[in-house]
């Protein structure tokens, strides 16, 4: 399986555009309706619109980070605003996700119209202790500044998180619920 998730993190240039090696094992991601991420598989807008449920292999007594990026923003070929975080929490503890310090809240995938495909990241870190994050930006959903021009291989160094232990993708492209998502958030060109 290593083999594969390498391979699928290199074709999908993700390593090492983003990040420096591949997630040692995919994480488990699913959306409502029981909806499985796999590996660079297109999912749509309206598919993705609740956070998931994202389950890996996790110590119970050791904390984690996740992320979601799409480099992809505005465009796969004009990517300005790469990376776009949407969503980031951390001090994960276990696989409870939901106990964890939400830095980002989450943002559904929003691709616009004659923008084509863009990549969804789901990467996992496994935390050296539980960290400090009170310097870190923090976005609420309707918060689009400090997501744009993330950069998880920055972010990862800066809180010594090291290499991914855990990740997936998807792809997606517009669909009919992306205006809808859109008009939640203040007009931008770059949004």
């Amino acid at each position: 399986m290593q083999a594969d998730i390498n391979q699928l993190f290199t074709e999908h240039d993700i390593v090492p555009v983003l990040i420096d090696a591949a997630p040692l094992v995919f994480a488990k991601v699913a959306y409502r309706s029981k909806l499985l991420v796999e590996a660079g598989k297109e999912l749509t807008p309206t598919e993705v619109r609740d956070p998931p449920k994202v389950e890996w292999d996790a110590d119970p007594i050791v904390f984690y980070t996740l992320v979601m990026i799409d480099p992809d923003s505005p465009s796969r070929t004009e990517p300005l605003n790469r990376e776009f975080a949407h969503w980031l929490v951390g001090n994960i503890p276990g696989r409870h996700v939901e106990q964890g310090e939400v830095l980002f809240e989450y943002i559904p995938a929003f691709p616009r119209s004659t923008t084509g495909f863009h990549r969804y990241i789901f990467l996992l870190y496994q935390q050296q202790c539980r960290n400090d994050y009170s310097d870190a930006p923090r976005a609420s959903k309707k918060n689009r500044t400090p997501r744009m021009r993330f950069s998880t291989r920055d972010f990862a160094r800066r809180y010594s998180l090291g290499q991914p232990i855990a990740g997936n993708f998807f792809i997606a492209q517009f669909d009919e619920y992306v205006p809808i998502i859109v008009r939640q958030y203040p007009p931008s060109d770059d949004f």
